[in-house]
């Protein structure tokens, strides 16, 4: 049965599992879940093999994915703080893992990566059950990061800082309070990296228009360009919301 929601290749479920083409990056990810899976992390899928087709044999997990425009449970503060925490700890046990030549590469040459990041941390992206985040999907664009690169994109797309001329893409509502949801994500991830959180959004959807020019989805280019215009007109509130979250106590291991 195909499954709906995935922007570049086709997934199936077969029974309990998700069966999807290979590439030159799934030996990477792959190690990537299984070195997830021996640490004890609840919330990737598990790899399971090859079938006959050549497809990666994936656990399948039951739920909603946050696919746009989004339910109201899935925009609540809960959806949001549950998430952050999945991906939070996603990075607190890759701490220093490198993986095989074939990932995806994301981080700028010369940057010193952290982690592991998943590079694409959008609601789209995780399981939810009502308004609790329970799975974190789709690694392959998985590679090494540092936190704030992660933490910056899932910003974007969960506070979120995009123009209110997209809101309803994703289905938020006018009266979405975007800078408290920011200071949400920070107050239980602190970074010290707030002043890049608008340059690195900025780069990213840069990327993402280059991406989308010449496909079927180049008309979210003009979605991406307001966005860009959006977030650097509001740097300063941007950096006000991270830096207050700084002021209050942890409530993750984001720390650790």
């Amino acid at each position: 049965m195909p499954l709906s929601g995935g922007n570049s290749t086709v997934v199936h479920r077969v029974a309990e599992t998700v069966r999807r083409v290979t590439g030159d990056h799934s030996a990477a990810v792959h190690d990537l879940l299984k070195e997830l899976e021996h640490k004890g992390y609840p919330y990737a899928p598990r790899f399971l093999g090859v079938d006959g087709q050549g497809r990666e044999i994936l656990t399948y997990r039951h739920g909603t994915a946050g696919n746009y425009p989004m339910p109201a449970a899935i925009r609540s503060v809960d959806a949001l703080e549950s998430a952050v925490r999945i991906l939070s700890r996603l990075h607190h046990l890759t701490v220093g893992l490198r993986l095989p030549v074939g990932h995806a590469r994301h981080l700028p040459d010369g940057v010193e990566p952290e982690v592991v990041c998943h590079w694409d941390a959008s609601p789209y992206n995780f399981v939810f059950e009502g308004s609790r985040a329970v799975a974190l999907i789709d690694f392959d664009e998985a590679g090494p990061g540092r936190r704030i690169d992660d933490l910056a994109y899932f910003a974007y797309r969960f506070a979120p800082l995009c123009s209110a001329d997209n809101f309803s893409d994703g289905g938020w509502s006018p009266n979405t309070d975007r800078w408290d949801r920011l200071r949400r994500i920070f107050t239980i991830c602190p970074d010290p990296r707030a002043d890049e959180l608008s340059d690195i959004v900025i780069a990213r959807l840069g990327a993402l228009k280059l991406a989308v020019r010449d496909g079927p989805n180049h008309e979210h280019g003009a979605l991406y360009s307001r966005d860009q215009l959006f977030i650097d007109r509001n740097r300063d509130r941007i950096v006000d919301a991270i830096v207050a979250a700084a002021k209050a106590v942890p409530g993750s291991d984001c720390t650790l």
